[in-house]
């Protein structure tokens, strides 16, 4: 149905800012109410046929199946492909917040390479505003719902929730009201019914406006302090992320803050950690504490002149591998390799490669509780060997130890056991060397 009077121009700037997207596919987060309905009509006028599918997020909530139905008539009105995500929601202080986490996560995933388009609009920045300020939060946070932030674009925010849902109507758009937006046990929603509508009577001014604009000129910070946050080097270590310690500690507390977000949502993404994370990550950098707990089984602890972040959860060793002379095996994320030695160098090795005197029989195994490998007197724990050659927690389960005939004769990058480093036979040298994979 074609729009009439007033709404032809909101129409045709809404068509407008959703042309203006740059080609390629888009997935529409489809909720079955009346904003997510304009996106969606917007999206279909203005794309090509078959560019454009939805995603409605199933968050097993009462009303979940009415909305799924709404979303599927739209998506049908429409004739877009429809896609129902079904997500768990993990228990948490805010429910709200673990729901949206979750349902942007299920959003990311199954974007792909495509933009998610949403109908997010001026009410709910106004809202994620007073939200972001009852939770004590940073410029960011007050600086609302950005209007592009990968794989998310908001083109709706420059309307308000009454414009769109008058257009949603002219259009006969078969959507819904969600009945949990009345649920005034939910912060958003007292803000929505109580308190922006109580801001606005006592100050005579519609006050949604204001805190937009409020949001808009903290958004122009943020970009600046994006701007000249130093650029520093991430690196993803066998399901760790890993970062200097130094830029943490030496930059301004403001931009060291941002630094550790960008860490902490590289490890989670898309989350930027709470401010307890935030502090946290700061905290192990300066050496206050070893560890520290964050959310989602995450911890961020010291690794000599790095900050590691990765989930806990006891992951399996790796089944032993034998090692074949000449020959490479892979072990979890190394790679060992052995080939003849023509003789070696008594009492050296290198960090990962060695020369030794081995029988043969060799394989690849992680380490055991109570292994021990000799010393020239004595033997010592492979866990103290491995904690005084820095070998980081995480990664002891699935560390190369190589044996010979049952017996401990290296574990890579840490020691060479006594007795392999001997004089024998000019049959019995092998080199070795670890690689990681």
């Amino acid at each position: 149905m074609a729009v009439s009077g007033g709404l032809t121009a909101l129409a045709d700037s809404v068509l407008d800012g959703i042309g203006a997207i740059e080609h390629g596919p888009l997935i529409v987060a489809l909720s079955g109410g009346a904003d997510s309905a304009v996106v969606a009509w917007a999206c279909s006028q203005t794309r090509p046929s078959g560019s454009v599918r939805a995603v409605y997020v199933d968050h097993g909530w009462e009303a979940s199946g009415l909305l799924e139905n709404a979303a599927r008539a739209i998506a049908d009105h429409l004739g877009l492909e429809l896609e129902v995500v079904r997500i768990d929601i993990a228990t948490g202080p805010s429910r709200e917040g673990m729901a949206r986490d979750a349902r942007l996560e299920a959003l990311a995933d199954a974007a792909g390479d495509a933009w998610v388009v949403t109908g997010h609009h001026a009410d709910d920045a106004a809202e994620t505003v007073l939200v972001n300020i009852l939770r004590g939060a940073g410029v960011t946070g007050l600086a609302g719902i950005p209007a592009a932030r990968e794989p998310f674009l908001r083109p709706l925010l420059p309307y308000r929730r009454t414009e769109l849902r008058a257009l949603a109507e002219h259009l006969e758009l078969p959507f819904i009201d969600d009945p949990s937006n009345q649920d005034l046990t939910l912060l958003r929603n007292r803000i929505r019914h109580e308190l922006l509508p109580e801001l606005s009577r006592r100050f005579d001014r519609d006050v949604g406006p204001v805190m937009v604009r409020t949001a808009s000129n903290l958004a122009a910070v943020d970009a600046l302090l994006e701007e000249i946050t130093p650029l520093v080097r991430i690196v993803a270590d066998d399901g760790a992320i890993l970062v200097a310690t130094a830029p943490l500690t030496t930059a301004p507390r403001a931009l060291a803050g941002r630094l550790a977000r960008i860490v902490l949502r590289r490890a989670n993404p898309p989350y930027a950690g709470t401010n307890r994370e935030v502090e946290a990550v700061l905290g192990v950098a300066a050496g206050e504490m070893p560890r520290a707990d964050l959310s989602a089984g995450f911890i961020v602890e010291r690794e000599g002149p790095f900050v590691a972040i990765y989930q806990t959860g006891e992951r399996p060793a790796p089944e032993p591998v034998a090692l074949e002379i000449p020959g490479a095996s892979r072990f979890g994320a190394h790679l060992i390799a052995a080939k003849p030695a023509s003789g070696g160098n008594k009492g050296h090795m290198s960090h990962d490669r060695v020369r030794i005197a081995v029988p043969g029989d060799l394989v690849v195994r992680s380490a055991q509780p109570g292994d021990r490998i000799a010393l020239t007197s004595g033997t010592k724990k492979l866990s103290d060997a491995m904690q005084e050659a820095g070998i980081p927690l995480r990664k002891r389960l699935a560390w190369p130890v190589v044996t010979s005939r049952a017996r401990i004769a290296w574990v890579a990058g840490v020691r060479v056991a006594s007795w392999a480093r001997d004089d024998g036979p000019e049959n019995m040298w092998v080199e070795l060397e670890r690689r990681t994979v």
